[in-house]
């Protein structure tokens, strides 16, 4: 029986991908699935953007020490959660389009980001109720959810004016970049308080600060060490926010004189359209790569 070069493809226990390994087998393969909810970058030992295998620091660790080798420990990661369309920010884009729509902030931009953070609060704790959902769901996949409890509904309350208590450290952070301060100085505020519910309020509700290894994580995330961070969605979000920050800065020292390149309007719409599209586009690209990843197992 003629033989050709094939892809194995290995699960362990939880059915999740170990390795791809080529050898020579029989016309006759036999092919596996893997479904959405156990896809899992975290746990695959291949780089999903190379395809090639990489090293498992687990498997290594083992082996280092059934060989006498030194006390090799497992490097901590950031928990990731499944690719999911309910952590896409699409309050963001219903925001930024009401912004506009509105008109409040070319005729007076205090008012109107005032106005805009309201908004914002109300869709935002909407947001962290699903966003909290999305968690549950990962850690009971099997069991079925009977919507938030009263702790939960506690902690998204809780975690709101934590979020608002960040802006502190944005806002010294917009100065130290040349934002002005005197007369704008509250405007700079308005914005950082915008920039930080944006980007900070879903990852708090994500990575709570009463986990166990909370410090560890939040470590990692401000420090950007975060692995398979393509797949996070709500940290592609806070970046997208920050990148959005600064690319809204570019229009407003051009010599054209119009209403909404007064400070910090166009800041303000980069925040919100850069957090919609750094959630949207993590949401899209886990979409291909667990599509391309199935092609391949099939």
């Amino acid at each position: 029986m003629a033989s050709r070069k094939s892809k194995r493809v290995s699960f362990d226990n939880s059915s999740k991908i170990v390795e791809i390994t080529e050898e020579n087998e029989s016309e006759f393969s036999e092919s596996v699935t893997i479904s959405k909810d156990e896809f899992d970058p975290d746990s695959m030992n291949i780089d999903l953007t190379t395809g090639k295998k990489r090293r498992n620091i687990g498997q290594s660790s083992e082996k280092s020490s059934s060989n006498g080798g030194g006390d090799s420990k497992e490097e901590f990661t950031v928990p990731l959660l499944t690719t999911s369309w309910a952590l896409v920010p699409y309050h963001l884009l219903l925001l930024l389009f009401n912004i506009v729509v509105d008109g409040t902030i070319m005729e007076d931009v205090r008012e109107g980001v005032q106005k805009a953070f309201y908004g914002l609060s109300v869709l935002s704790l909407i947001f962290a109720v699903l966003v909290n959902e999305a968690v549950k769901g990962e850690k009971t996949k099997n069991a079925r959810s009977d919507g938030p409890t009263n702790f939960e509904f506690f902690y998204v309350a809780l975690s709101f004016p934590l979020s608002i208590m960040l802006s502190v450290p944005v806002y010294l952070t917009f100065l130290l970049f040349g934002a002005p301060a005197g007369r704008l100085n509250a405007l700079t505020f308005y914005l950082a308080s915008h920039v930080s519910v944006i980007a900070f309020y879903p990852l708090l509700n994500v990575y709570k600060f009463t986990d166990k290894n909370a410090k560890k994580i939040w470590w990692k995330l401000l420090t950007f060490q975060v692995a398979n961070w393509k797949f996070n969605q709500v940290y592609c979000t806070a970046i997208g926010t920050l990148v959005g920050c600064w690319l809204g800065v570019l229009p407003i020292p051009l010599d054209w004189d119009r209403d909404w390149q007064d400070w910090p309007i166009t800041v303000l719409f980069g925040a919100y359209a850069g957090g919609f599209l750094g959630g949207l586009a993590s949401y899209a690209y886990g979409c291909y790569v667990y599509s391309k990843m199935k092609s391949r197992i099939s």
